[in-house]
């Protein structure tokens, strides 16, 4: 399963700083290109890479690589390139907002919403200005690079055929409490030690994959983590892989050997591209948001910023479920999945006024609704747009077609 193209990683590996020249690597042209970001409009690096084989108009596949927890988008220039090479695939390696310490910027890395965005923009620059293979986008990376695989996995699901990360820091709270030299990294991006605020306590939260892990339920994602790991404790894995148990149907590979803080990148990508992502959609989706944004075939706002946002949604035969908290909109593409005939019925629980929408359904349906708990807000050919109250317990109303 290794295949021939199996590289190892170490934490040892030296970091290059940003004003080091790119290495030259047999077979790929690498070249430092800016990006706008669409977040906050400064000019961010990546470096992309265009293997000799590579011809326009051919679809091709992409590597996304990620840097570690110290270092910049020169770090991994030549592993990555080298893998990339030897595929004769795209490349691009984000810089994220660079090291995860003091600075300046710190809290602009770490896992940021910006550095998020970073990684998103980098994809985006790639297929707008090259051939790239919508079923073959591949992220990876590890230590600190793992952490933002996982992370943005969770966050950005739709956005990867699939993942592979290794020796990944999972839970920042977790790893701080460690109290390394890491732990004062972690108080520099997110404000402050855990416990200091609410508002640090968030950055925490959001900044772990841990949080995220059950939107993964329809992505294929590789982890792996020496049982010997003095660096990330290989708990950090295993705790999380164990919040999937909420969703069965999940596509996520934990692997774990006797080594220390090592990533085997070319396992990994062999594995990567085994994958596919032609599948139905989910009819179940339990999600966790830091932020407003679509998740597969729902669409989240939140009501309050400064802390996570839920949605279980569950599609039976002929009922749907919903509950939320700290939502004030979520809109669902009915017709992602067979529409049950005549009619379904949508028990909802929400702690805020909600506002449902509900999106390909047919024309002209009615709602029937006991105790006026949720009234027809707006409807159209294409929508049905309901104004639910907020009740701690689940309430039923029929929609009929």
């Amino acid at each position: 399963m290794m295949g021939a193209v199996m590289g190892m990683l170490l934490l040892g590996t030296a970091i290059a700083a940003a004003d080091e020249p790119l290495p030259e690597v047999t077979g790929i042209t690498l070249s430092e290109v800016m990006i706008t970001s669409s977040m906050d409009g400064t000019e961010q690096p990546v470096i992309v890479g265009v293997p000799d084989s590579y011809q326009p108009g051919t679809p091709t596949p992409l590597l996304v690589g990620l840097h570690t927890w110290s270092a910049d988008y020169k770090q991994r220039a030549k592993p990555y390139g080298m893998q990339a090479a030897t595929r004769g695939w795209l490349m691009v390696l984000p810089n994220f907002r660079g090291p995860n310490k003091s600075g300046p910027t710190a809290a602009q890395a770490g896992g940021s919403l910006l550095a998020q965005r970073d990684i998103v923009d980098a994809r985006a620059f790639m297929i707008e200005n090259y051939s790239v293979d919508p079923g073959g986008i591949y992220l990876t990376g590890d230590s600190g690079g793992g952490h933002m695989t996982l992370l943005m996995a969770g966050k950005h699901p739709d956005l990867w055929t699939a993942v592979a990360a290794w020796c990944p820091v999972t839970d920042f709270r977790d790893w701080w409490a460690l109290d390394t030299g890491y732990s004062r990294n972690i108080e520099v991006v997110t404000g402050g030690s855990f416990g200091d605020s609410p508002e640090v306590d968030f950055e925490y939260a959001r900044r772990s994959p841990r949080t995220f892990m059950t939107n993964l339920a329809h992505l294929p994602v590789l982890f792996g983590h020496g049982d010997g790991d003095p660096v990330i404790p290989v708990d950090q894995s295993w705790a999380t892989y164990r919040e999937l148990k909420r969703v069965p149907a999940h596509r996520t590979v934990f692997y774990s050997w006797g080594a220390g803080h090592t990533g085997l990148q070319g396992f990994g990508l062999d594995w990567c591209v085994e994958q596919t992502r032609s599948l139905p959609p989910l009819p179940e989706l339990h999600l966790v948001t830091d932020e407003s944004k679509s998740y597969a075939w729902a669409d989240l706002q939140m009501a309050d910023e400064t802390r996570l946002a839920t949605a279980d949604i569950v599609r039976g035969e002929d009922a749907l479920s919903v509950a939320t908290s700290n939502l004030s909109g979520l809109a669902l593409q009915m017709n992602a999945l067979p529409l049950p005939e005549g009619g379904t019925t949508v028990a909802v629980r929400n702690d805020l006024p909600l506002t449902l929408t509900l999106e390909g359904i047919p024309a002209g349906a009615t709602m029937t609704c006991e105790g006026g708990w949720a009234t027809v807000q707006q409807q159209s050919d294409e929508a049905l747009v309901l104004s639910v109250q907020p009740s701690e317990e689940a309430r039923s109303l029929r929609l009929a077609w």
